[in-house]
């Protein structure tokens, strides 16, 4: 069992921990991370598929990762979410350079969040991507470093980090801020105090109490025994049949469960087998397993489990390809159906970057400017206030910025909260020619706003069929939100005649 779960990680972690865990991987690539030959692999993959971890690639022999494992990290990185998009920001924003959050491996650290900078002379960090030199001050935080502040130069790039900890003790993840030389000269001290800041809140939110885990799963019902033949002879009378069980669930499908009840709260052997439904010996049998693999740790002093941070940059790096595909179809046809312009934007630093478009004419004579590929001000962005619908006012007042003044800054959140009480935002123009959009924010399985789906019509048409518009609004952002969630394909949107 235990060797089978250590198998079954390895070849989840080889499509999972990648910068596109949606692009196919082979079979051989997948066994060769495995350390299993192709036939065990095959049946492996075949689990995973099985229990919704992975899913069927394009190619023949191809695996991209399923629905199921994008929910299990997005609920792993839920309680982390919202200091982590808070302060990565932050930081971005006060030193406008590269921010990075990694989890500790092996081999070095893996990114999980990361925060561009806006320079057009920048050091690059993605998503998944796997930092494997011992001159960056991410792998020497990661590994134990006993300065409080780790900095280190690897190249013409300079790397300033910090260790966030449990209240175990136990590195969590790194915090690091990458900046090219000749900026770090005067960046550094500012860098620095930004860092620690920022480790205090991430520490408070590592040392709150675990949310409450997912309630104990309940075997399905055993069916009525039929009645049994009438007997020809007197017989003894027969013991009371036990009542029946349910089958125990295969390898890869229990170590998965207890994946996901560490995700919701469930941080002891006995609390797991609870929730689980797992016999408690075999719970322990697993839960080995998954030790060895890394996936989990337990805390030396009070024996609790904790899922491992590498788990929460699965959803992260999947949502750019995710919202793309789950985008080609629907986006075209709200936009056809509606006689609209569709867009869905992203958060880039503090701006809005138009991830997705189609662009219907607005009238006769009239069309839409492109904006695909384009980062634009969240001042005056379609999307702008619905992006930062998770940032608390106090929080704007720290990422708002200083170019613009203080009606702008209070309008801007009062619309960011609308959107968060309402689910959709409208917006107008004060142009001659008025545009209108009407967004909704697209979440991920951590919670998160992601995205904003935005209708952008001319004002005299939008205005007559506003309730409508708001309502496919939603659908459009629905349907974007359940594939980011973990489902196959995304629900499309109520067909209905806009007139």
């Amino acid at each position: 069992m235990g060797a089978r779960v250590e198998q079954a990680v390895a070849a989840l972690r080889a499509v999972a921990a990648r910068p596109d865990p949606t692009a196919p991987l082979t079979l051989a690539s997948i066994a060769a991370a495995a350390g299993s030959g192709p036939s065990t692999a095959s049946r492996l993959c075949a689990d995973l598929v099985a229990a919704g971890a992975l899913a069927r690639g394009d190619g023949y022999g191809t695996f991209r990762l399923g629905p199921r494992a994008i929910a299990l990290s997005g609920r792993a990185a839920a309680p982390l979410a919202a200091v982590t998009h808070f302060e990565l920001h932050r930081i971005a924003q006060d030193t406008s350079e590269t921010v990075l959050l990694a989890a500790p491996e092996r081999t070095g650290a893996r990114v999980v969040a990361s925060v561009g900078s806006g320079w057009t002379l920048h050091v690059p960090a993605g998503v998944g991507d796997l930092v494997e030199d011992d001159r960056r001050a991410v792998v020497r935080a990661a590994r134990g470093d006993e300065a409080e502040v780790v900095e280190a130069q690897a190249g013409r790039a300079v790397e300033i980090a910090v260790a966030l900890s449990a209240p175990d003790g136990r590195c969590v993840a790194v915090l690091a801020v990458c900046l090219p030389v000749y900026r770090a000269v005067r960046a550094r001290t500012r860098i620095r105090r930004v860092l620690l800041e920022a480790r205090r809140a991430f520490e408070k939110t590592l040392a709150a109490p675990p949310a409450d885990p997912l309630p104990a799963a309940t075997p399905p019902a055993a069916p009525a025994p039929a009645a049994p033949p009438a007997p020809l002879a007197p017989t003894a009378p027969a013991s009371p049949a036990a009542p029946a069980r349910a089958p125990a669930p295969r390898t890869v499908e229990a170590a998965l469960r207890l994946l996901e009840r560490l995700a919701a709260g469930a941080t002891t052997i006995p609390a797991l087998a609870t929730a689980s439904g797992i016999r408690p010996d075999r719970v322990r049998r697993l839960v080995d397993g998954l030790l060895r693999t890394g996936m989990v740790h337990r805390d030396a002093e009070t024996d609790a489990l904790h899922l491992d941070a590498g788990v929460h940059g699965w959803h992260r790096a999947a949502m750019i390809p995710l919202l793309e595909e789950a985008s080609a179809t629907v986006v075209p046809d709200t936009a056809a159906r509606l006689g609209t312009c569709v867009f869905v934007t992203t958060l880039r630093g503090m701006r809005s970057f138009t991830l997705v478009e189609h662009i219907e004419p607005l009238g006769e004579g009239l069309l839409m400017t492109p904006w695909l590929g384009r980062p634009h001000p969240l001042v005056g962005s379609d999307g702008g206030p619905t992006l930062a619908g998770d940032f608390a006012p106090e929080q704007l007042a720290a990422l708002f910025p200083r170019r613009h003044g203080a009606l702008e800054y209070e309008r801007f959140v009062r619309r960011a909260a609308q959107a968060r009480a309402d689910g959709v935002l409208v917006m107008e123009s004060p142009d001659e020619f008025a545009i209108t959009s009407v967004s909704a924010p697209v979440r991920d399985s951590s919670g998160l706003v992601a995205a904003a789906a935005c209708i952008v019509g001319a004002s005299e048409d939008v205005r007559p069929r506003l309730d409508d518009l708001r309502d496919a609004a939603r659908a459009l952002a629905a349907a974007l939100s359940a594939r980011l969630c973990g489902a196959e394909s995304p629900p499309m949107p109520l067909p209905r005649t806009m007139g």
